[in-house]
């Protein structure tokens, strides 16, 4: 049967009323045919989740009603490697709530990690060696990851990778290792001009409005995307979970994103992302959307991303556009209108510019 995991916003959670409530749903999911596996408490957010099999979300529900007397704020479908990936072994189950091996209550908290590897395609004329190279450092920084008990999400078609980390202290150690090791790789010919970025955050596993860890990863890779090259991106909440100092994120290029700017990254990219293929996305659009002026949209983007509101637009149209040549069979003018350009040779000149080499020669 498939398997599920519903989110509970209860400010006033406590373990001993969440086990109340899971002896309660235990009573009767005979009757739904369903089998309520174990929850996480967060008593600090005030948030429990639940681990349910069940033949649909209908049973799911009516469960939890007849028992609880409550609905939850969100009922997803998770896939079996997914929940290994973020959730799975190392566990100890106290009827039903979820411990760590240590005794203290599992939260759901994991720490995500996004690093972007841009490949340097100027360098190299032969497609295979260009793959090859990337595939190699690439490994290596996977490598890394499981040095710190991480775990990578297989990405075989990206130069990304994303750990998922148990503790904030390993994913933000793994995290400086990762830069040292890239950088002193690029002394190496075949790495010298790789470029990179890293974003980090925390995530919780289901959202009031998104699925399985979904809000999380997509965050560290916005982290990741608006960082500088060479750069560590944290949210602020990461940075409070692991005690960073400001020496060591100094030390290491580690830049913070306050709650408030990062809510405002989340929806400009949002909005750029759902508006892509017009090419009526513009500042304007962008400064109204955005509720701001355009001097305010100028200064604040600027301040967050290096560079201007029609370059960062820009450079979203052109990083979606290297995506799809990658994976589709589509011609380059039609991808070039999919990301907003309605003139195929601007569209190659832009791209050209950006990664150094024709978009046909992506293909």
């Amino acid at each position: 049967m498939p398997i599920y995991m519903d989110f509970h916003d209860l400010p006033e959670v406590n373990i001993e009323d969440s086990r109340k409530a899971h002896l309660k749903d235990l009573s009767i999911q005979e009757k739904y045919k369903v089998r309520y596996l174990q929850y996480w408490i967060n008593e600090q957010e005030g948030k429990a989740y639940c681990l349910i099999e069940a033949p649909n979300k209908e049973s799911c529900e009516a469960t939890h009603r007849e028992a609880n007397g409550v609905t939850a704020c969100n009922l997803v479908e998770v896939k079996s490697g997914m929940y290994d990936l973020f959730l799975g072994d190392n566990q100890k189950i106290d009827h039903g709530l979820v411990r760590h091996f240590n005794g203290e209550v599992d939260n759901g908290y994991r720490f995500i990690m996004s690093l972007e590897l841009m490949r340097p395609y100027t360098l190299f004329s032969d497609k295979k060696l260009i793959k090859k190279t990337a595939d190699q450092l690439k490994l290596e920084c996977i490598g890394i990851v499981e040095k710190y008990h991480g775990r990578d999400i297989n990405q075989p078609e990206e130069d990304v990778v994303t750990g998922i980390f148990k503790t904030p202290e390993a994913a933000l150690k793994c995290s400086v290792d990762l830069r040292n090791h890239i950088l002193k790789a690029k002394s190496k010919a075949k790495y010298k001009s790789f470029r990179f970025k890293i974003g980090l955050c925390v995530g919780q596993p289901v959202t009031e409005d998104q699925g399985f860890f979904e809000k999380a990863l997509n965050f560290a890779q916005l982290l990741s995307n608006v960082s500088r090259f060479s750069e560590i991106t944290t949210s602020r909440f990461f940075a409070q979970l692991s005690n960073l100092k400001d020496e060591v994120a100094e030390r290491n290029g580690i830049r913070t994103i306050h709650t408030q700017d990062a809510d405002f990254l989340i929806s400009l990219h949002a909005f750029i992302t759902d508006n892509l293929e017009k090419e009526t996305l513009n500042v304007d659009l962008l400064a109204r959307e955005m509720f701001v002026s355009r001097a305010q949209l100028y200064r604040k983007i600027k301040s967050l991303t290096g560079i201007s509101p029609n370059h960062f637009i820009r450079d979203q149209r052109l990083d979606k556009s290297i995506q799809l040549l990658k994976k589709e069979n589509s011609n380059i003018s039609d991808i070039a209108l999919n990301v907003g350009f309605n003139n195929p040779s601007y569209f190659s000149k832009c791209f050209q510019n950006r990664f150094g080499i024709s978009p046909s020669k992506i293909k």
